[in-house]
């Protein structure tokens, strides 16, 4: 089986322009909560928020995690004519955020992983019935959030 990193780029930030001809744009500036190159990391089923930059747009996650859940999972190719044909979603999507007079595009890759900490988790799990397991990417607010037992650091040796 395979694990993959999944990272949303910003490719572009549109300028306003109203969806009716007729009628003027309901927004007068590009999105500001991104700018080009800001990237969104997803990583063992979570966001990896040391890896990203800019904001989470709440309309922007929601929309986007069927595309995202998607490309961490492993497509095996289709065989046609004696030939396999991979799905092109495999590699590389393309994303649109919802705002339609203002939309953000991402580019969205993926990149290969070993195992994944939750399947490590996992393992541990099992293997010591009753003990709290936290394992996650290492956040920037772990410590403010009292999240001292944190394995990240003992799986990835």
């Amino acid at each position: 089986m395979s694990y993959f990193k999944v990272i949303a780029t910003v490719e572009k930030v549109s300028e306003p322009k109203s969806c009716d001809p007729d009628a003027p744009s309901h927004v007068v500036l590009p999105c500001r909560m991104y700018k080009e190159g800001d990237r969104i990391v997803i990583e063992d089923n979570q966001i990896n928020m040391s890896e990203t930059t800019g904001a989470l747009c709440l309309s922007l996650t929601a929309s986007m995690i069927p595309v995202l859940k998607a490309m961490q999972r492993s497509v095996k190719p289709i065989k046609k004519n004696g030939k396999e044909k991979h799905d092109s979603t495999q590699a590389v999507a393309w994303f649109t955020c919802p705002d339609a007079e203002r939309p953000v595009i991402f580019k969205i890759r993926r990149e290969s992983k070993e195992i994944p900490g939750w399947v490590v988790a996992e393992e541990l799990a099992l293997s010591n019935p009753g003990q709290r397991i936290h394992l996650h990417t290492p956040n920037p607010t772990d410590e403010k959030r009292g999240d001292h037992d944190n394995i990240w650091d003992q799986v990835m040796k």
